[in-house]
């Protein structure tokens, strides 16, 4: 297991220092090329595209990663699985679209932005059209194919990047930035689905739109309802991490949606280093789960626990002592003034990695269902914290916020996982020997 999860993660890892250096380049080219109101506008933005298509874009690799394990030897049930999954990647991929575009004047309207911007956020919503990679996902991390993320992300970062310069170069105005990001993330998901076509060609499930769903039905009758829980669970997760800075808009303005946008340019980054954990994580609990090796995953999960508190501790401190120079490097002098909310959000970014890989457990375990009700329950708290401390507390509230439904959702699924895995009393039986 941890071979796989170190080759696995060695590749991505890999994958995401080359991606984040090119968008750490892209931000730093436009953030030092424009102020930071329209930084914030173009947070905006793209927190609109993203929680649109989060809401009503089913995350549909979950569903692979889950039930691929279970039959991987039936190439019919195989390509029953992949048609239905990709036929919810675009039937939602086309409702969150039209959502987006029904909605955009009332949310503009709200935050009371120029009508230029509007228009600026119809190109980007496009975007989401091309949102059809939930399959690809999941079928290339099931087989490990880690290195075909990197060859996508690399790809479309160097597109991004060139289509920005050319941007400044010519001095075509805000409007070409949006396209220059909006093409990038097209590129992004056409190169993915090619490399994923190619994999299916050799597996020679190329022809699997042509299979009936109802085979993977007929055989696991909760397969829609798993799909529907999981979809629903990420998109609240998503009032937390993508609607936030509409949310900071709204309350303190676009000056302070520059600045969670740079905090969330910073944050992104120090996730898509820990990310390859997480992801190759995944599949090996689905695994693991469908095996019924509950003994082996309680064992591996209370390791992880231990080793990334101590990792994240020592990475906490490293970071406190290079954040200014961080923002000097990639921003400018004008956002130093931020610093401590930088500091604040990296820390519930840190507490919330220590427990990443209780979220797939929870998740597999079958809890999908109890752990919706709760993440619906947590993001009310969050945005009602908000609403009712934002004049007293001022921004800070935003982080604290941030801290309590982290916290909770993290115990809420420790205390889920711990009825069928005996985490805590494990540990405590552990305690009792020594």
């Amino acid at each position: 297991m941890y071979t796989r999860i170190l080759k696995g993660g060695a590749i991505l890892l890999s994958s995401n220092i080359v991606a984040s250096f090119l968008g750490f380049l892209v931000l730093a080219v436009v953030a030092k090329n424009i102020s930071i109101d329209e930084f914030g506008v173009i947070g905006i933005i793209q927190s609109y595209t993203l929680t649109v298509a989060a809401l009503l874009n089913f995350q549909t690799w979950q569903t692979i990663i889950k039930y691929y394990p279970r039959i991987k030897d039936d190439k019919d049930l195989i390509q029953s699985l992949l048609k239905f999954s990709f036929r919810l990647d675009l039937i939602t991929a086309i409702i969150a679209f039209v959502f987006g575009i029904i909605f955009l004047e009332i949310i503009f309207r709200t935050i009371n932005l120029p009508e230029m911007y509007k228009y600026c956020a119809q190109i980007h919503l496009l975007s989401i059209l091309t949102k059809l990679n939930g399959t690809a996902t999941g079928y290339l991390r099931v087989h490990d194919k880690y290195n075909l993320f990197f060859k996508s992300q690399f790809v479309a970062g160097f597109v991004k990047l060139i289509l920005v310069l050319i941007v400044f170069w010519l001095d075509l105005g805000f409007v070409y930035i949006i396209i220059a990001f909006a093409f990038g993330e097209i590129v992004y998901d056409f190169t993915l689905n090619l490399f994923f076509y190619k994999v299916l060609k050799s597996d020679s499930l190329t022809g699997f739109l042509r299979k009936s769903t109802k085979l993977i039905k007929n055989k696991y009758k909760d397969i829609f309802e798993f799909s529907f829980y999981s979809n629903l669970i990420s998109s609240f997760d998503t009032i937390i991490f993508q609607a936030d800075i509409m949310i900071v808009s709204g309350f303190f303005g676009v000056s302070y949606a520059g600045c969670f946008k740079m905090i969330k340019v910073i944050t992104g980054l120090i996730n898509r280093m820990a990310g390859p954990v997480s992801i190759t994580i995944s599949p090996i609990i689905s695994e693991l789960i469908a095996e019924n090796n509950l003994k082996e995953l309680r064992s591996k999960l209370l390791k992880s626990f231990l080793f990334l508190a101590l990792f994240f501790s020592a990475g906490y401190i490293i970071f406190i002592a290079l954040d200014e120079f961080m923002v000097r490097i990639v921003f400018n002098e004008e956002y130093l003034k931020y610093i401590f909310y930088l500091d604040f959000a990296i820390f519930n970014l840190f507490v919330g990695l220590i427990f990443m890989g209780i979220h797939p457990a929870a998740n597999f375990l079958g809890y999908h269902r109890q752990i919706l009700y709760i993440i619906i329950v947590l993001s009310l708290i969050y945005l009602l914290l908000i609403f009712l401390f934002y004049e007293s507390a001022g921004f800070e509230i935003i982080f604290i916020a941030q801290l309590v439904q982290i916290s909770l959702v993290v115990i809420s699924k420790l205390y889920l996982t711990n009825k069928k895995l005996n985490l805590i009393a494990f540990q405590k039986s552990r305690i009792i020997h020594s």
